[in-house]
């Protein structure tokens, strides 16, 4: 059995496969901004213009593209639970609710991959997370790049019962993903991953987030190849 990202957290394939890490690092542009010095010796950036501000992570956000059926609403949500995406998990990925219980982080973040929305996994992240970024902004351009599984289809979600942790605001719970590969070309087309996932109940606004997890899978890699 092989580590690997973990399905609900990403730990991402950056992180845990050095080859694709070395080949996104490779990407990155070398040069900085190209400084030009004024008559009294100020220097200023001209990779911005004359002084446009970056973008918000909000407006990076609407750019973004998501997985979304034109239907999502009255459409089957991805998290198996029988109801619409509209009555289950979509409120949470509006902002319109938080999680009040660890499954209801492990089902929202499990669609919020299966439409690849990228934020809504960074907001339901607990700091205790090997992955939490003070950068948001980075955080959210690395998940768009390489950790939303954009060479899979996420079929279903099979999650057991809730565990106690060893306090009220601690919980467990043991589930299983089933993917299922676009390409033939990508070893496991269809491959079932496992986790125990760890939730922690607090933060602004007090909600459950998860905080880490135990990832297996006969997958030798389980590598995003967009």
């Amino acid at each position: 059995m092989n580590t690997i990202p973990s399905i609900i957290l990403i730990i991402s394939v950056l992180q845990s496969s050095p080859s694709i890490a070395s080949a996104f690092a490779a990407k990155k542009k070398t040069g900085g901004a190209k400084k030009v010095r004024g008559r009294r010796g100020n220097t200023s950036s001209t990779s911005k213009g004359f002084g446009q501000p970056p973008p918000t992570f909000d407006e990076i956000v609407a750019g973004l593209k998501d997985r979304l059926p034109r239907d999502a609403s009255s459409g089957d949500c991805p998290c198996s639970s029988g109801k619409t995406y509209g009555e289950c998990c979509q409120p949470y990925h509006l902002g319109r609710k938080s999680p009040q219980s660890p499954r209801e982080v492990l089902q929202s973040r499990y669609s919020a991959f299966a439409y690849r929305l990228p934020a809504y996994i960074i907001d339901t992240t607990h700091k205790e997370c090997r992955d939490w970024r003070e950068d948001r902004i980075e955080w959210l351009n690395d998940l768009d790049k390489a950790g939303m599984f954009d060479s899979y289809d996420f079929i279903k979600l099979e999650p057991g019962p809730t565990e106690a942790g060893s306090t009220d605001d601690e919980g467990y719970i043991e589930f299983k993903v089933q993917l299922m590969a676009k390409s033939d070309t990508i070893e496991g087309k269809g491959t079932v991953i496992s986790e125990r996932s760890r939730f922690l109940f607090d933060g602004d606004p007090p909600c459950w987030r998860y905080a880490g997890g135990d990832v297996r899978s006969d997958v030798s890699g389980l590598n995003d190849v967009v």
